[in-house]
This record gives C-alpha cells, sequence and structure tokens, in this order.
C-alpha cells in the first residue's frame, strides 16, 4: 500500500492592511446606517397630546379629555373627578354634550386603585 503524506500547511498572514479594511467599512456602514436613522427619526410627525379643561376648587378636581370616539366635531369626552377629601377618583363619559347626560363608567379609591394597577 502506498501512504499518501500531505503537507503541512503553512499559516498565512495578513498584512496590516488586509485586516483593517473589513473594519473600515463596517464602521463606515454603521455610522452611514446611525446617520440614516436619524435622519429619518426626525421626519416622523410629533403626536400631540391634547388636555381639556382642569378645575379645582375646595376637595375636588375636575379635568377633561377626549376619549378618541366620536366624530370630529363632537368627539366623546371623559370627565375625571378627584376627591382630595376621600382620596376617590370617578371617571364619568360624555357621549353626547346636547343630550347632557353624564355616565359613570369607573371608579374607586386612588389606594385601591393603584394597588391593582402595580400587581
Amino acid at each position: 500500500m502506498t501512504e499518501l503524506k500531505h503537507a503541512d500547511a503553512q499559516p498565512t498572514t495578513r498584512s496590516r492592511t488586509d485586516r483593517r479594511t473589513p473594519t473600515a467599512i463596517l464602521w463606515g456602514s454603521a455610522v452611514i446606517l446611525g446617520g440614516m436613522v436619524l435622519l429619518q427619526a426626525g421626519r416622523m410627525p410629533v403626536n400631540p397630546a391634547y388636555g381639556g379643561s382642569a378645575l379645582s376648587g375646595g376637595d375636588l378636581t375636575a379635568l377633561t379629555a377626549s376619549m378618541g370616539r366620536g366624530r370630529d366635531t363632537e368627539r366623546y369626552e371623559l370627565l375625571y373627578v378627584v376627591d382630595n377629601r376621600t382620596e376617590t377618583l370617578l371617571v364619568y363619559e360624555i357621549e353626547d354634550a346636547r343630550n347632557k347626560e353624564i355616565i359613570l363608567r369607573s371608579g374607586g379609591r386612588l389606594a385601591d386603585l393603584f394597588a391593582r394597577a402595580i400587581r
């Protein structure tokens, strides 16, 4: 039988410029991509938050906010009432201001609401 001898593989060494080229390309593409992301982020529309009216007197604080339902000209409104003395929050819905109807949607003691939110 004949034995096949394999030549020992010689380690190839790369020059410094050969090693720097891929790194430079990666860094350059990362900078370009980062710039493109920042450019596009600057063009994104800002969604403004609009609050309604707020009124505070004595132990009560009332705040209205648009609910996002209903037609643009007749938005449903929410009325938040905080009783500072009893530490209670009540949430009312005003579906149509012309009907002059306010519906209690939710409420409770603030401590209980926060404890429930933490869970």
